[in-house]
């Protein structure tokens, strides 16, 4: 079902709140890591020229787990500044959130990952988050002063 340029779209709805398409990376698996594409790999682990090599290969930059977790929340979250920045110049959303309810800023943000942070907000993300718990910048005010103590 799934296309190796991960492409290809899951039959249940896989629209996000916010109208976009999510694409998943393989809807087949069931587990957090099986699900990880090489895309999420290279993000993950601050490859550059890996995610360079990918996405000139037109593998897709807003594909998801199962969770709806995007190469862009793995990459802030390991705050890899360098490749969120190539997947937004890409066309990654900067709002989508996972299943969760959490984004990409507030994966930065719980991690103290003040330049992924600066980097979401000059792309229009939302300051305020999507989760009930803390919003991002609540969590990033509360790393601020507890490394002031």
């Amino acid at each position: 079902m799934a296309q190796a340029t991960g492409h290809s779209e899951n039959p249940r709805n896989n629209s996000s709140e916010n109208g976009s398409v999510v694409y998943f990376s393989n809807p087949l698996m069931s587990d957090a890591e099986s699900d990880w594409s090489p895309i999420h790999d290279a993000a993950y682990n601050g490859q550059v020229l890996m995610l360079r090599n990918l996405i000139a290969q037109g593998i897709c930059v807003n594909q998801a787990t199962l969770d709806r977790v995007t190469p862009l929340h793995v990459a802030c979250l390991q705050g890899h500044t360098a490749c969120a920045r190539l997947l937004i110049e890409n066309g990654a959303n900067v709002d989508v959130t996972t299943l969760e309810r959490t984004t990409a800023l507030s994966g930065a943000s719980s991690q103290g990952r003040a330049d992924c942070v600066i980097l979401l907000l000059k792309h229009g993300t939302s300051p305020q988050g999507s989760s009930l718990a803390a919003s991002p910048t609540h969590q990033t005010a509360a790393i601020g002063q507890g490394s002031h103590s």
